[in-house]
């Protein structure tokens, strides 16, 4: 049997966040896995045997219409756990999620969660805060891809991305971006080249590396921060970085 993590250690929020005794709860089925990219997690109309509370890995909840279509609708990342379907009491999945950056995280038996989350009041409602912020979540993703740009877009996707990985620099393709964004590949291409241009970013292939924090957001205007701010409210965790500048110089590359 593995060793329960330390609540102080580990870097998903809703874990930190809940109390020592809620933790107790779920610490002793707490598995860590290596969770790569394109790895599914949930599957509409199947049923849910795993959840997961990520640490350093990204997924996207992607919603695919009859005839193929897809676009992203959510954002996980270690603010946040897979499948709240879970919480609202279905047995199974109602859209596809997927890892997007491979990363780490910790599994736990459906059942085992809820049986922690009939057992512990204080932990149901910290889920279904999390639930509510995550509503929030999808939609701004809504309003974003109606009212704003590509380029505010891509600003508001990155920085999403960057708050939930602990380093500068983060492994895309340009059809993932394509899919979050909602856009063509040369779409994907025209605006990285203008984010980089401007040196908020640098690219090179399959990654992209954070060069000016500040100005992403000023970049990214009103498509970035109400369910930043929600988030903080309803868990109590900060998702958003420090406002500064990260990343290295763009001659160290």
């Amino acid at each position: 049997m593995s060793i329960p993590p330390d609540q102080s250690r580990v870097r998903n929020l809703l874990l930190r966040t809940m109390s020592p005794g809620d933790f107790a709860l779920l610490a002793p089925h707490l598995t860590i896995v290596d969770l790569p990219a394109k790895k599914p997690l949930s599957e509409p109309n199947v049923d849910i045997a795993t959840n997961w509370f990520f640490e350093t890995a990204i997924a996207s909840v992607v919603a695919m219409s009859p005839d193929g279509h897809q676009s992203e609708s959510g954002f996980i990342g270690r603010c946040g756990f897979v499948d709240i379907a879970t919480l609202l009491g279905s047995t199974a999945a109602t859209i596809q999620c997927y890892i997007q950056v491979a990363g780490t995280g910790f599994s736990i038996p459906t059942l085992v969660l809820q049986q922690a989350i009939a057992a512990s009041p204080t932990l149901n409602q910290l889920l279904l805060r999390y639930v509510q912020a995550f509503i929030v979540q999808v939609a701004h993703t809504a309003l974003s891809n109606a009212a704003h740009s590509v380029e505010e877009r891509l600003a508001r996707w990155l920085l999403m991305c960057f708050d939930r990985i602990d380093g500068d620099e983060v492994a895309l393709t340009h059809e993932f971006l394509s899919l979050m964004l909602n856009v063509r590949r040369s779409g994907v291409t025209e605006a990285l080249a203008s984010l980089s241009g401007a040196g908020l970013i640098a690219t090179r292939r399959g990654f992209v590396t954070l060069r000016d924090l500040g100005g992403l957001r000023d970049l990214a205007s009103d498509s970035y921060g109400a369910p930043e701010e929600a988030y903080e409210k309803l868990i109590g965790a900060t998702l958003s970085r420090p406002a500064k500048v990260a990343g290295r110089p763009a001659a160290d590359l």
